[in-house]
Formats: C-alpha cells, sequence, structure tokens
C-alpha cells in the first residue's frame, strides 16, 4: 500500500512543500519513502498540459493536411479534365480551319469556272493540327503549355477563324448574286426548239417564196401540221399578241437581258400581253396565216433589237 504525506522544509528560509509516498509492501517488509516537491509536481502537470496540447494541435493539422491532400486531388482530376476539355475544343478548332479550308478551295474553284478571280491570294490560316505545317499551336503539346498560354492561342486562332469568315462570307456572297444572275440570264436565253419539225428555210439571205427576190430571213422557217403545239424556249413575260400581214397570228415574248423572240403564223395564240411564262409552256400551235406557203412556224431570236440566228440558242 501507499500513502501520501505533506511536509515543510524548514530549513530554509523559503519554504518548500512536498508531497511524501510511502509504500507498505507488507507487514515484514521495509517502508518506502518519496518525496516529491510540490514545484516539480507543478512541472510535471505542465509539461503533460503542453504535451497534450501539442499532441492536439498536430492531431488537428494531421487531419486538417488530410483533407488538404484531398482538395489538392481533386483541384489535380479538375485540371486534367479542363486540358481534356482544351483539348477537345483545340480539335474542335484544327475541324473549322480544315472545313474553312475546304469553302477556300471550293470558292477558288468556283470563281475559276466564272471568271472572277480577282487577283488575290488566298491567305492561309495557321493551322493547329499536330501534323500542320506553320501551326502555332499543336495539340500534341497543349500538356507542356501553361493554361493561360494555351487560352491565348486559341483566342488567336479563333480570332483568325473569325476574320476569315467574315471575308468568305463577302466572297460567297458575291458568286451567290454572280450565279443568281447567271441562272436569270440562263432561264431568259431561248434553249430548246420551240417546235419539232423540219427546217425548211435557215437564216440569213435566201430567195423568198413569195415574192421571188434574195431577202434577210431574219428566223428560222420548222414546218409542222396545222395545231402542233407552239413551247416557249425560255422564261419571259408576253410583249405582245397580234396580226400582221407578213406574219400572220403573232406572239412576241421578252425575256430580258435584251433578248426577244418572235413566232409567226400561227393558228390559235394561247396568251395575252403581260403574262409570265416559262420555258416549255404552251404559247400558241402551228399555222398557216399570213404571208405563208404551207404549215410552220417562224422563229426569230432578237437581241438588243438585232436579228440573231435561233441556232445558236438551240
Amino acid at each position: 500500500m501507499f500513502e501520501w504525506f505533506r511536509n515543510k522544509d524548514k530549513s530554509t528560509k523559503k519554504k518548500v512543500e512536498y508531497f511524501t509516498i510511502m509504500i507498505l509492501p507488507g507487514p515484514n517488509s521495509r517502508v518506502r519513502k518519496y518525496s516529491i516537491s510540490k514545484p516539480f509536481i507543478k512541472n510535471v502537470a505542465i509539461s503533460i498540459a503542453v504535451a497534450f496540447i501539442v499532441a492536439s494541435a498536430m492531431f488537428v493539422n494531421y487531419f486538417y493536411m488530410q483533407s488538404q491532400v484531398g482538395e489538392l486531388d481533386d483541384l489535380r482530376a479538375e485540371t486534367a479534365q479542363h486540358r481534356e476539355q482544351l483539348k477537345a475544343f483545340a480539335g474542335s478548332i484544327v475541324d473549322m480551319q480544315g472545313k474553312m479550308d475546304r469553302i477556300k478551295e471550293l470558292d477558288m474553284k468556283l470563281r475559276q469556272i466564272a471568271h472572277l478571280s480577282d487577283g488575290k491570294k488566298t491567305r492561309q490560316l495557321p493551322g493547329m493540327g499536330g501534323s500542320s505545317e506553320g501551326s502555332s499551336l499543336s495539340l500534341d503539346d497543349l500538356g507542356s503549355k501553361s493554361h493561360d498560354d494555351v487560352m491565348e492561342q486559341m483566342r488567336s486562332e479563333l480570332d483568325v477563324l473569325a476574320e476569315d469568315a467574315s471575308e468568305q462570307e463577302k466572297s460567297m456572297m458575291k458568286l451567290t448574286e454572280y450565279f443568281e444572275k447567271r441562272n436569270s440570264v440562263l432561264a431568259a436565253t431561248p434553249s430548246i426548239w420551240p417546235v419539232r419539225g423540219f427546217l425548211t428555210s435557215t437564216f440569213g439571205y435566201r430567195t423568198s417564196p413569195i415574192s421571188g427576190k434574195n431577202q434577210f430571213h431574219e428566223g428560222l422557217d420548222i414546218a409542222n401540221r396545222i395545231g402542233a403545239p407552239v413551247v416557249a424556249p425560255a422564261n419571259g413575260t408576253v410583249a405582245d399578241v397580234g396580226y400582221q400581214t407578213g406574219y400572220g397570228r403573232y406572239i412576241k415574248i421578252q425575256h430580258g437581258f435584251g433578248i426577244v423572240t418572235v413566232y409567226g403564223h400561227l393558228s390559235k395564240q394561247a396568251v395575252k400581253p403581260g403574262q409570265r411564262i416559262k420555258r416549255g409552256e404552251v404559247i400558241g400551235n402551228v399555222g398557216n396565216t399570213g404571208s405563208s406557203t404551207g404549215p410552220h412556224l417562224h422563229y426569230e431570236v432578237r437581241v438588243n433589237g438585232v436579228p440573231s440566228n435561233p441556232k445558236r440558242y438551240l
């Protein structure tokens, strides 16, 4: 057993309190005494308290560091995800550049076909693909670039694409305008036979079957049965429908761009002045009216008022 005793050291001027621990092992054993000063116990208590505080601080710091490590792992995963997203976005820019290059190539071919070359060299886009020559940013090198560098390069590429797309839009608008006009010209240009048959007289000088004199024939004479349908060889507007001694029943169509066609010796007119017609639409029927020796169609093409050989347009 052991017991606590409290005594004082009277040998010194300063009183020091002690705690005596007596240990009694047994009835026949010697008593053991141990004296411990109060300041020593106080110091031990303080040391234990400090050790506890330090241990607690280390414990808290450990868990804090563990949480920081988890956040760091999350940041690393997020950074890797952002890298992949940037790489995918860069790949999209490469695809857009490829499409823009193909559009430029098509634009150039169309201009060559239409003889619209303006003599300007097409500006080549800076590539971003790993194998593209002159590339300012390689997809394979994204991992070695800083985020700010990658973003700056991508902004630069997008600015180039935007500028190039704007220029290409202007070019395509000009091409569209040109081909729309060409389409209108083609639609207004006589390009099919107004009636099927055989030619009894061609364009140019001939001996008139009526007067027997040498005269200039301003069109083609196409023989067919009376009543055979006559169609418009191009889109246009009916300018005149009437009767003249030479032409008999006739129709005059204005096609635009200075092109006018005339149809004579008709047995019937199926259109009216001001009527819009399309290529292939029936406008009348073959006849034998006016100065004619048999059923046929007299067909003329005039450009800016000047007779032109209709064979050019067939």
